[in-house]
């Protein structure tokens, strides 16, 4: 039996290699989640996204660009077949606090101490929600900001906005076969039009 350290680690090194291997898991497991712990929580927020997205509607189409009507066109984050319309969902990545309602041009966002101002997204929101009228202008269209987890609204929030938080309250997700026949043929027509 070897009696010192050097011969003790010589020989746990030839006869148990995994024995040493532990250690350093234990060890560089901890860390490597601190250093990765910003890439994780974006990664973890990003799936809550897509799930609750995921949700709200029986079918989904994600990032398209749709003709405004005016010579331009419209970015929509998520087009959605869901129960009773087609639903734009617009994802806001603010942290912070949130102030702002339909009737501003500006709302603001606090973060510590400093403010940072930006456009009323309801206004791009009620372009989208053009946009797709002129494609399917017999099916009810309706639009959502969807706030992280990292927004509050500690004042009243907008009718039009959620958090994830709301969501949880959502009833299950659609079935195709639930939505009435016309908003399910828009659908389609809609989807054709797109590609």
């Amino acid at each position: 039996m070897p009696d010192s350290l050097p011969a003790l680690l010589q020989h746990a090194s030839l006869s148990e290699p995994l024995l040493l291997a532990a250690p350093a898991v234990l060890i560089g497991l901890p860390v490597l989640l601190y250093l990765f712990r910003n890439p994780l929580r974006v990664w973890r927020q990003e799936r809550q996204i897509a799930w609750t997205i995921r949700r709200m509607g029986a079918r989904a189409l994600h990032d398209i660009r749709v003709p405004d009507g005016m010579g331009g066109e419209v970015v929509i984050d998520h087009l959605l077949l869901a129960a009773d319309a087609i639903l734009i969902i617009g994802v806001k990545r603010f942290e912070g606090m949130i102030f702002g309602s339909g009737h501003t041009d500006e709302w603001t966002q606090v973060i510590n101490t400093r403010s940072y101002r930006f456009p009323n997204p309801d206004q791009y929101l009620q372009r989208q929600i053009g946009a797709i009228r002129v494609l399917v202008p017999k099916v009810a269209v309706k639009g959502l900001h969807l706030f992280t987890h990292h927004a509050v609204f500690p004042r009243d929030k907008p009718p039009n906005v959620l958090l994830l938080e709301d969501l949880r309250q959502q009833p299950r997700r659609p079935r195709l076969k639930e939505i009435p026949g016309e908003l399910r043929s828009a659908w389609e027509a809609l989807t054709a039009s797109l590609r």
